[in-house]
């Protein structure tokens, strides 16, 4: 089975798990009050939502743990596919019925067993939290497959960082040009009409590939510049060359006098 897309294993994914997941089964029980939730929870004394509010908590904190663990593992050459993913879910959905079914048993005072409360607690959880689950998992596979077919757009730049991550997928034409700055480059581009810079931990060999492919030009020593993007080349009295592009927010990019003639050509 395919392995499970890196795409997963971003902070702001993990966080829709963590997050939705134990606000979804709060939602859903107080607006549509399952019997099968109502009878566990309530206890006959209107306890339905302080219950719920609690076992909200606890799956919050469940879903914390594991989505750390899981963060951390697969940062040490954990290879997660889609079943074992699964799996995991299924494990988390557990070890939240056993806490949920501990709280339960203490409110009981013991009257019900804790086992079989665990089953209740189970069942409670799985028809609940099975629909976020889906939605999530679904979710994921399309951002996925969405980013997969953008991988495949000759059209657009793909930056990745010194771990052979994708960081930064952008249209070649949107680029101004990009900078060294010690153990990263700052890539400076438009997104519509606003100018942005994202700082890439990558060195400038390491582009020389990607740049030469997109028509960017090896400008300096610390630059490359996208030839599209200048305004005019500039020579002052001393001889020194600097770039001025059609932006008038930035300030002029050096230019080394062994790139100069070769800048000159694209314009």
């Amino acid at each position: 089975m395919n392995n499970l897309p890196a795409i997963s294993r971003k902070l702001s994914n993990q966080m829709l798990y963590i997050l939705g997941i134990p606000a979804f089964f709060l939602c859903f029980v107080q607006i549509y009050k399952p019997s099968h939730a109502v009878r566990l929870l309530e206890m006959g004394q209107d306890m339905l939502s302080f219950n719920t509010t609690i076992i909200m908590c606890i799956m919050l904190g469940i879903m914390l743990i594991s989505r750390a663990l899981m963060m951390v593992l697969s940062h040490h050459q954990l290879r997660l596919n889609w079943m074992r993913y699964v799996y995991w879910e299924i494990a988390e959905l557990i070890a939240m019925s056993l806490f949920m079914a501990l709280y339960l048993t203490l409110m009981y005072k013991g009257t019900l067993p804790y086992f079989h409360v665990v089953g209740q607690s189970l069942y409670a959880l799985l028809i609940i939290c099975i629909y976020p689950y889906v939605i999530f998992n679904l979710s994921i596979a399309y951002m996925a497959q969405k980013e997969e077919q953008a991988t495949y757009d000759d059209s657009l730049m793909r930056f990745v960082d010194s771990t052979q991550r994708v960081k930064l997928m952008i249209a070649a034409s949107a680029v101004l040009y990009i900078k060294a700055e010690e153990n990263y480059v700052h890539i400076c581009y438009m997104e519509g009409e606003r100018l942005k810079e994202y700082p890439l931990r990558a060195s400038m060999k390491s582009l020389e590939e990607l740049m030469h492919k997109h028509g960017l030009i090896r400008c300096q020593r610390s630059y490359y510049i996208n030839p599209q993007h200048i305004k005019v080349l500039r020579r002052d009295k001393e001889g020194i060359i600097t770039a001025e592009l059609n932006n008038p927010q930035l300030k002029p990019i050096p230019v080394s006098p062994r790139y100069y003639n070769e800048l000159a050509k694209w314009l």
